[in-house]
């Protein structure tokens, strides 16, 4: 392995969480219907592959999958401190499940000869936690899940973990390459500097690869992802009962009561 490692960190643009609906007809979320963000566990992901890179050197590259407009969350990255970004767009990825996509994304950390793989944990529109698993799997590297810091050992070609674990925590080592699925709200993400915020938005263009580029023209889209949707049905608010009271011993009494 290099002294200075590449560390490619994985981000998705998702429809926005607080104005996201449901199609009742189709079950399918009204994308269209909310504004497209940032995948809130990415910005943790990206703040741990800067924090990596200022402890090891190397390079951190921004790697997405989505239509064109995704490359505004490349831009994103970029604006926070990434080097450089890739978008995985081609018409041929529509419909993919999480066993595709991680394909895809696999295929293009290889590419890009990635020694580290970070990712959020999971997905605010789908949740699934599938993605950066699959991707070690696709590339049969080792995967550390559930991250809340991490530590590198460039000297041993390791990077250590320190992963949460019901009543506690654990620190597990892992060889390079790795892929890394960090956990939501473990870090506090860096804002975009101005300088780096206006380089972001004017002056950097992403790479664009196509399914046919990783060949895995094949091997993606809608007729080859497992995952099938039985049934969703949407939930109507419940009304809560409010009540204000002045005093603590009349909301210890309260309490007592409803127990």
């Amino acid at each position: 392995m290099p002294d200075e490692w590449n560390i490619v960190v994985c981000v998705k643009q998702v429809p926005d969480a607080d104005d996201v609906s449901i199609d009742p007809e189709t079950g399918r979320l009204n994308r269209s219907d909310a504004a497209a963000v940032l995948n809130a566990p990415d910005y943790n992901a990206v703040e741990a592959a800067l924090e990596l890179r200022e402890a090891v050197g190397g390079t951190v590259t921004a790697l997405s999958m989505g239509p064109p407009t995704a490359e505004a969350v490349l831009r994103v990255a970029v604006g926070m401190g990434a080097d450089d970004g890739v978008l995985l767009s081609d018409p041929a990825f529509g419909g993919s499940d999480t066993w595709p996509t991680s394909l895809a994304l696999a295929r293009a950390a290889d590419e890009l000869d990635a020694d580290v793989v970070i990712a959020g944990e999971e997905s605010t529109d789908s949740s699934t936690g599938q993605v950066p698993p699959g991707i070690a799997a696709h590339n049969d590297w080792a995967q550390l899940t559930y991250v809340e810091g991490l530590e590198p050992a460039p000297d041993e070609d390791r990077l250590i973990a320190k992963r949460d674990v019901e009543g506690g925590y654990e620190r597990v080592a892992a060889d390079l390459p790795v892929v890394v699925a960090m956990g939501f709200g473990e870090n506090k993400p860096r804002p975009a500097g101005l300088h780096r915020k206006i380089y972001a938005e004017t002056d950097f263009e992403p790479e664009t690869w196509t399914a046919e580029d990783l060949g895995v023209e094949d091997e993606v889209g809608l007729s080859v992802s497992p995952t099938q949707v039985g049934g969703m049905d949407t939930a109507d608010p419940v009304p809560r009962e409010q009540e204000v009271v002045e005093e603590t011993d009349e909301l210890a009494e309260q309490i007592a009561e409803v127990l």
